[in-house]
């Protein structure tokens, strides 16, 4: 009997199939080793350059010209262009679900605006829960208001919001200014 098990649909056999996987092992693992090969040539021209002296002779640097160095060192450090940071606060922000607004500062907010409202007499007390569940409802509604003004200003050819923008979003959303 044929040791090679042929598919119905005329496909690889299976023989075919562990010659291929054969194959696809053996590649990687020559690539696996010449990448080894080229990391310890990159040692070994690192240590060259560690431990065998350079042949230029030894000079002693001016106290002018060793600030400068220490200057060229600084700014060989990575800076960061405003709109790439502003794209990694986006990603970081988008990945947390964490609250953005500190939780205090809206407590006392809160029970601010409820003073307005009520008399000496009725002094409400917050749970703190309630308050918890009012500060995800209110950053979810500024959250997306945000995005549909940032959507209205693309729309707009700008990167830039605006005042405009907001009340538009508001007008559609039907949330009167």
């Amino acid at each position: 009997m044929n040791a090679s098990i042929a598919s119905n649909t005329g496909g690889r056999s299976l023989s075919n199939t562990n010659r291929l996987a054969h194959d696809i092992n053996e590649r990687a693992l020559s690539l696996l080793q010449k990448n080894r090969q080229r990391r310890m040539l990159l040692n070994r021209k690192e240590d060259r350059r560690r431990y065998i002296p350079s042949e230029e002779p030894s000079r002693i640097e001016s106290p002018v010209s060793a600030v400068k160095t220490i200057r060229r060192r600084k700014s060989s450090t990575k800076r960061y262009r405003p709109s790439d940071v502003a794209l990694q606060e986006i990603r970081k922000y988008q990945r947390s679900t964490d609250l953005l607004i500190s939780k205090m500062p809206f407590a006392r907010l809160v029970k601010e605006v409820t003073d307005q409202f009520t008399t000496e007499e009725q002094q409400l007390r917050w749970q703190s829960m309630a308050i918890m569940a009012l500060q995800e409802a209110s950053e979810a509604y500024l959250v997306g208001l945000l995005e549909h003004t940032n959507l209205l200003a693309l729309h707009a050819k700008r990167i830039t919001i605006m005042r405009k923008d907001m009340q538009l979003a508001r007008r559609i959303r039907g949330q009167f200014i």
